[in-house]
């Protein structure tokens, strides 16, 4: 081992400082092998999220029958994605307006983004109560937020292209792609879920009615978080639309 100040040649290959000018000599060692964990750990982690996206891309439908209490973490990195890719959609898109908007990245990306996450994660719990006390699959928490993330990912695809259009200033097709993964998000995924896991019949409600409810406590929600979501953000949109044609 050399000592990193002194150059000095150790000994002793165990010492923990330098036999010459006393330098410890395992704290950056120790430090480098901890950050190389914390590197392959994430590059772990980036994988195994990519091959989740991949497979619900793929078959959407197939992947959530299969998907657990395991995948719950892949299902929240992919309500936050989803919740922070649409503020991001009108900031770029609107990028040309910055003459006579005044839109500071806090109040159009940062909040939204809370607020779409918060909006998000409140209907994967209204899904779960849904099914919960509509005598559907028992299923826990974790479970439905799974399932609910696996529906999630083609939107957010479709939001991720959006969002490619936007920073590279290509108007063709924008504004669909942001409505449809936006607005198909909000009313499809909780359909979906509450289809595969609620009975056609013997219920105390059927997968109509269940979901109308679901529908319902959503839509207040949006109205409690009206201002945070259709503020600033909102205003953009309405004055800008007619540049994504």
């Amino acid at each position: 081992m050399i000592c990193p100040n002194c150059h000095q040649s150790q000994l002793n290959e165990n010492a923990k400082f330098c036999e010459n000018c006393g330098t410890p000599l395992h704290t950056q060692a120790g430090e480098g092998q901890q950050n190389n964990v914390y590197f392959e750990n994430a590059k772990q982690a980036s994988r195994l999220y990519f091959k989740y996206f991949a497979s619900a891309l793929k078959s959407p439908s197939a992947y959530a029958n299969g998907v657990g209490r395991e995948h719950f973490a892949n299902g929240i990195i992919t309500m936050i994605l989803h919740s922070l890719i649409v503020p991001l959609i009108v900031y770029f898109g609107f990028h040309r307006l910055t003459g006579w908007i005044d839109h500071p990245f806090l109040d159009v990306v940062v909040r939204p983004t809370l607020a779409f996450a918060i909006l998000t994660i409140l209907t994967a719990t209204y899904c779960f109560l849904a099914v919960k006390y509509g005598k559907g699959q028992k299923k826990n928490f974790q479970d439905v937020v799974a399932r609910f993330g696996v529906y999630l990912v083609p939107f957010t695809a479709l939001l991720l292209l959006a969002l490619l259009m936007a920073i590279l200033q290509i108007n063709m097709l924008q504004s669909l792609l942001l409505m449809v993964g936006l607005f198909g998000a909000m009313f499809a995924v909780p359909a979906f879920v509450i289809s595969g896991l609620m009975p056609k019949e013997g219920g105390i409600l059927d997968r109509v009615q269940t979901t109308l409810l679901v529908y319902i406590a959503s839509s207040i929600t949006v109205g409690l978080l009206g201002n945070i979501l259709f503020g600033r953000l909102g205003r953009i949109l309405g004055d800008g639309m007619s540049l994504f044609y």
